[in-house]
């Protein structure tokens, strides 16, 4: 038990490091011109498929309850 509790104490601990420093390598990018729109591409296409599922799961529920 206590080496199960080892190995899982180690693997928490090698995650932890893994993650804390996958952010020293970002970089700074080049900062937005003032006057330049941003697009935001993706934002669309997930709320878009949110929506749809929100709906579908209240198609759903309802044929459920009907039945």
């Amino acid at each position: 038990m206590t080496a199960r509790r080892l190995i899982i104490f180690l693997l928490c601990i090698v995650i932890l490091i893994v993650c804390q420093t996958t952010e020293l390598f970002a970089q700074p990018g080049d900062p937005p011109k003032p006057n330049e729109n941003v697009p935001i591409t993706g934002l669309e296409y997930l709320l878009g498929g949110g929506i749809l599922y929100g709906i579908r799961s209240l198609l759903k529920a309802r044929k459920k309850q009907s039945d």
